[in-house]
């Protein structure tokens, strides 16, 4: 006890000594301020009074503060060298620690599922919803942390992907039609999501995720109607989206992987022999997938571009061209043709209504290139409606009066494009015609006797459109040459018509031989293109000007290919004489006509 006493006692004293001790210490830190603060006042009055304003020295008690002042200045903190601090200001480390544990958490329940103490199916339904946990908190964090909720985003994925995988293909507890069902939700609920804040990246890399797990599953398990139908669902929703007024970046993604799930779809189950592994579907489930594609992007395209006029991008002009071309071949394919005329329809209505809107919904010089490209798939739907709809001779009745129509159309609203199709479809109605076969006898050995119907009604056609629109006097410079076409018809067609007549007529009295049949041709050769340049001259049409040219130009080939083959001395005398003349006399009509 009496040693317990004094240890205590000891104790005091040096606590007493430490306390004495930095009162000491104070103290004089109260003294050492007063005497720099004295110091400073006496040396700024002596350099006040000082004649010199820059004194060479100090007293050396100035320079002993001074030192000592320098002494006692508390050093800077020390700066981070190294690798950085655990705990950094964004929080990144703690972030990708919860998505760690996340994970941790995915395979903790892979593990309860594959123990089988319990059954798989609630396990799976349990870590679907907690896959969905991992999206909601990074939808709801996003404010606070752009960084966690990206973090949060891809670790919904990385659980939710694996586990459809492994719950379809490995342990088989899924059809593949519930997986795509599983993935269209999950896409449909970031969506949702992420519509109030107007995300991005959330939907991004859901859509994305979602589409890499039904391509894969596509490959793996041969399932093809199912999966190309969520993959379609997924691409509606992204559309649905956009047109509701949500600024999504991501539509390309899913619109590609529905573009390649139809082609393959139609690749593998519309052929002969489908391989080994696969399922078939029927006819009529192929063609609706296809035509769903095309469903889909119509009508997104119709209402951003054609309600809400909004303009339309290269995605959508080239997604509507892959689509149409899919849903064509994939339906013709499925149902072996027999949905053809339907088919033609349906895009008959769809030419119509894309040539209202180059002519009335975007009239308008801010919407040029939704006119342009509205007018351009006009043409090529109407075109291929005809093909699909009408039998051979229909067609060319229908194309020729398509082509008057433009013309007519062209004449009093002036937009360049419609007048541009009357000649494309004047172009496929000599295609589909007897037109072709007829002028290239002409041109040839075998010289035709009187043309059919559909030779003239083509011929009377080009002439109208010609007839119609070339007058007008506004079209002048690069519009000239939208009635090349209808004059480079009438011509050819009026010179096969000449020559076969002058042969008709001759060989009732005379044997034609091939070098009177090649004078014949050389002659009207060369009467067309005097009578175009002529023309050109007088009505000043320079495309007139331009056909006599090419007239020429086919004359010197004519004159190689027949003349020289099969002319003999007095034959080639006269064709080479009309020759010569037309390269005299043309240039100097053509020069009249600049001139005046």
């Amino acid at each position: 006890m009496p040693q317990a006493v004094d240890n205590i006692a000891l104790a005091l004293e040096q606590l007493s000594a430490q306390l004495r001790s930095i009162e000491h210490r104070v103290a004089a830190l109260e003294t050492q301020s007063v005497i720099l603060s004295g110091a400073s006042a006496s040396r700024s009055e002596a350099l006040a009074e000082s004649k010199d304003p820059c004194p060479v020295g100090n007293s050396p008690a100035l320079e002993a503060l001074s030192s000592e002042t320098r002494l006692q200045r508390p050093r800077p903190p020390a700066t981070w060298r190294g690798f950085p601090p655990l705990e950094t200001p964004s929080g990144a480390v703690p972030i990708l620690g919860k998505a760690v544990l996340g994970i941790a958490g995915a395979y903790l329940l892979r593990a309860i599922a594959e123990s089988n103490s319990a059954p798989k199916l609630p396990v799976l339904f349990v870590a679907i919803l907690y896959a969905s946990f991992w999206m909601v908190w990074a939808v709801r964090i996003h404010a606070a942390s752009r960084f966690a909720s990206i973090t949060y985003g891809i670790t919904s994925t990385l659980i939710l992907s694996p586990l459809l995988w492994e719950s379809t293909v490995r342990f088989q507890v899924l059809s593949p039609a519930v997986a795509a069902a599983v993935t269209v939700a999950f896409v449909v609920l970031t969506i949702a999501l992420a519509w109030r804040s107007d995300l991005q990246l959330i939907p991004w890399i859901a859509t994305l995720s979602s589409v890499i797990t039904a391509l894969a599953l596509i490959i793996e398990t041969h399932e093809l109607v199912p999966l190309t139908a969520a993959l379609l669902a997924v691409a509606l929703v992204t559309e649905a989206a956009a047109c509701l007024g949500h600024r999504l970046t991501l539509r390309a993604i899913p619109a590609l992987a529905a573009d390649f799930a139809v082609w393959l779809l139609v690749f593998v189950l519309a052929s002969d022999s489908i391989p080994e592994g696969y399922h078939p579907a029927a006819g009529g489930t192929i063609a609706t997938l296809c035509f769903l594609l095309l469903a889909i992007y119509g009508v997104s395209i119709g209402v951003r571009s054609f309600a809400l006029r909004h303009p339309i991008t290269i995605f959508e002009i080239g997604q509507a061209v892959i689509a149409f071309a899919l849903t064509s071949y994939g339906v013709l394919r499925a149902t072996h043709g027999s949905i053809a005329r339907p088919l033609g329809a349906a895009f008959i209505l769809l030419a119509a209504v894309c040539y209202w809107g180059a002519l009335s919904r975007f009239t308008e010089d801010a919407h040029a290139l939704n006119r342009r490209v509205s007018a351009t798939w006009a043409a090529a739907l109407l075109l291929a409606g005809n093909f699909l709809l009408f039998p051979a001779n229909l067609q060319i009745l229908f194309l020729c009066a398509a082509a008057t129509a433009a013309t007519l159309v062209y004449t009093r609203t002036r937009k360049l494009s419609l007048g541009m199709h009357a000649s494309f479809y004047l172009v496929a109605a000599t295609i589909a015609s007897t037109l072709p076969a007829y002028t290239a006898d002409a041109f040839s050995e075998n010289v035709p006797g009187i043309p059919d119907w559909r030779v003239w009604i083509v011929a009377i056609t080009a002439a109208s459109c010609y007839g119609l629109g070339a007058p007008t006097e506004q079209d002048q410079g690069r519009r000239r040459l939208l009635w090349v076409t209808p004059a480079a018809m009438v011509a050819f067609t009026g010179a096969a018509l000449a020559i076969a007549a002058i042969v008709g007529l001759a060989s009732r009295h005379l044997e034609l031989v091939p070098s009177s049949l090649s004078v014949i041709r050389t002659v009207v050769i060369c009467a067309v293109a005097l009578t175009l340049g002529l023309l050109g001259s007088f009505q000043r049409r320079i495309e007139l000007a331009w056909l006599a040219y090419a007239v020429v130009a086919l004359g010197t080939l004519k004159l190689l290919v027949e003349d020289l083959r099969f002319g003999n001395a007095a034959s080639l005398v006269v064709s080479l004489l009309f020759y010569g003349l037309i390269l005299i006399l043309l240039p100097r009509v053509t020069k009249r006509r600049e001139s005046a």
